[in-house]
Parts: C-alpha cells; sequence; structure tokens
C-alpha cells in the first residue's frame, strides 16, 4: 500500500510565507493583506481574477501578491497589512490569526496521517529588545496541531545549519559536519546559532535587520520606506558603492551597523560557552537582507574589524540565500518523521520536543 505520509517546512517570515515539500519544491508567498468592505458584486470580481482572498463577516481579506495588486488599484483607500512584525505575530494586527490559518490550510491542508510532519522556524530569544517567541510560537503550533499534524519547531539560524552545512575541524584532522554558525538576516529579525555535529549550542536574535535598516534609512535620507526597499533590491551593490546617492550611501552605513551589533551581541553570548569552541568557525549566512552584491564581503570586512571571543575559518553565503531556511526546516521535518515512524507512536514530546 503506497505510504500517504507527507513531510513539509513552513517558514512563517516577516515579509514571505515559505512552504517547501519533500520534493524540493518550493513556494513563495507574501506575507500581507488588504481588507475590503462587502460592495456590490466584489466577491464576484474576486474570484474572477482569481485572487485568493477570505470571507470574515461583511469583509474580505485579499492575501499574498493579490494583496499587492488590489493596494496599486485603489491608492490611498486600501492599507498593506501584515500578519507577523518583528519576527513574530504582529500584535497589533486583530486579524494575523485569520490570515495565517488560511496561509496554512490552503498550503498543506489536513495531515493525511498520523505520521505526517510540519517543521516551522521560529527566532532564536531575543538579545536588545523585548520581543518574545513564546506566545507566536504556541500559536503556531496550535494552528497545525489543529490540522492534526506533528509539529516540529527549530530556531531559524539552526535551520541555515542543516540546509548548508558548516563544518569545523577537530584536533586529529577529522572534519564534523552541521558545526559552526548559521545567520539569517531577514525583515524581521536578524538570527544567529552556534551547532556542534547537528545540536545547537545557543542561539540569539537581534532586531539590527532589513526592517530597521528600511526605517533607518528613510528616516535619515526623506525617502518612502518602499522606495529604500527598491533601491535595496535593484541598485545596492557593496563591491560599487555610490556615494552620491545619499540613499545607497545611508544603507551602506547602516549594513555597517547592522552587522557590527549582530556579531558584537553574539560574541557576548559566546562567551558562556567559548571553552568547548576552540577551532575557528565556519559561518554561514543566509536570509532576504543578506542579497545584495558583494553582502557577504562586506560581513567579512566588518567582523575582522571587532573583537570577538572566537577565530573565523571561513564566511560563505548559503547556496540559495532566499530558501535556505525553509530548506533546513524540510531537512528537520524529513529526520523527525523518520524518527516517528521508527518510535511506533511512543517518546513523541522527546522526537517533537
Amino acid at each position: 500500500m503506497e505510504n500517504k505520509s507527507k513531510v513539509w517546512a513552513i517558514d512563517p517570515g516577516t515579509m514571505f510565507f515559505q512552504v517547501a515539500d519533500n520534493d524540493n519544491n518550493i513556494k513563495t508567498i507574501r506575507n500581507a493583506f488588504v481588507e475590503l468592505a462587502d460592495m456590490e458584486d466584489i466577491e464576484d470580481i474576486l474570484k474572477q481574477n482569481k485572487w485568493q482572498y477570505i470571507k470574515d463577516g461583511s469583509h474580505y481579506y485579499v492575501i499574498g501578491e493579490d494583496s499587492l495588486r488590489v493596494a496599486k488599484m485603489f491608492p490611498g483607500k486600501v492599507e498593506l497589512r501584515r500578519p507577523m512584525q518583528n519576527g513574530v505575530l504582529n500584535q497589533d494586527e486583530d486579524k494575523k490569526m485569520l490570515i495565517l490559518a488560511e496561509l496554512i490550510s490552503s498550503s498543506i491542508g489536513k495531515a493525511p496521517d498520523k505520521q505526517s510532519v510540519v517543521c516551522t522556524c521560529v527566532s532564536s530569544p531575543s538579545i536588545d529588545s523585548s520581543v518574545d517567541s513564546t506566545f507566536h510560537k504556541a500559536r503556531l503550533i496550535g494552528m497545525f496541531k489543529r490540522l492534526d499534524w506533528n509539529v516540529k519547531v527549530i530556531e531559524e539560524g539552526q535551520a541555515v545549519v542543516l540546509s548548508e552545512r558548516p563544518t569545523m575541524l577537530e584536533p586529529d584532522g577529522s572534519e564534523s559536519p552541521y558545526s559552526g554558525l548559521g545567520c539569517s538576516f531577514g525583515a524581521g529579525r536578524s538570527n544567529c546559532v552556534l551547532s556542534y555535529k547537528g545540536i545547537q549550542v545557543l542561539g540569539m536574535s537581534t532586531s539590527f535587520c532589513g526592517d530597521w535598516l528600511d526605517q533607518q534609512v528613510s528616516e535619515q535620507t526623506g525617502m518612502p520606506i518602499s522606495q529604500v526597499i527598491s533601491k535595496k533590491e535593484k541598485e545596492l551593490d557593496f563591491d560599487n558603492i555610490n556615494y552620491d546617492d545619499d540613499v545607497i550611501f545611508a544603507l551602506d552605513a547602516f549594513y555597517d551597523v547592522m552587522i557590527k551589533r549582530t556579531f558584537n551581541y553574539f560574541g557576548q553570548k559566546f562567551m558562556q560557552v567559548k571553552s568547548q569552541f576552540e577551532a575557528p568557525l565556519d559561518i554561514v549566512v543566509a536570509g532576504g537582507t543578506s542579497m545584495p552584491k558583494g553582502f557577504c564581503k562586506k560581513l567579512e570586512k566588518v567582523v575582522k574589524g571587532l573583537e570577538l571571543p572566537f577565530k573565523i575559518k571561513e564566511i560563505r553565503h548559503s547556496k540559495d540565500p532566499r530558501n535556505s531556511v525553509v530548506l533546513g526546516c524540510l531537512t528537520q521535518s524529513i529526520i523527525t518523521q523518520k524518527k516517528l515512524a521508527k518510535s511506533k507512536g511512543n517518546d513523541l514530546s522527546e522526537i517533537l520536543g
């Protein structure tokens, strides 16, 4: 009889909601929506345009990329809203659960059997602000369990480690895989996780991230955030900075600040376990905020100017920076499903964590 079990990975990012299955199919959905009041023929219009939407009472909520299309059609009349902020559920958005539940349900549906697994990720504990992932994590687990999935949650930086396989050189000359530092520079948080042979040793996150960069540059230059983002994504090249362009100049400067603060904070956390890691660390970088050309060269230059309590073996970009986190979650989901199959239903709490 054909095995019905499925494994899925979901990265519910601040900017994008990503889904991957065990055939390495990846779907990326903009994690945003707009609200439309009930009006004549509105549902017919939504259906004719094949826009993904939810009806709640007398209001319609258009989600994903379709929300951007609607926002452009009705400038000044509808607001583009986000269920996530600072890497966690947006506490100021009362429709966040409605939108995320629809994204999850429409992406993976109900679990086909008791051995099916979904792995998702959350930010590591915040080191520099009051943002906490406890409520966010519990809510995510609840939404998946409502669809009968076994749920495994890992930290975002750990997902980078699992997808990119950093290595550490042991004293005897052998290499230990999945040992090193995974960094994810996203829109809502910057995450760093140190692992040894696939076991997470420590993790932390900071608020110095993509959204922070955009806000700072916008305030300093007077350029609207949307235009700052466009320049960052289309024009920013750290190998060829245009110092006559105020926005590019400001982005370059604030990227320096983001990198310095993130790695200084990580250095503080590392001091807790430095005796266990005398070998230089392999550092792998991912995330949408790391996408501008020359980012890793810039990071290496900035980090080498810091006084950190560890040595660096290599700094490299993920093979697939935008998808590294969701692919790492997929790796963990496959591992977890295999453990569940062997356990025959026993010790689920230990396996799922």
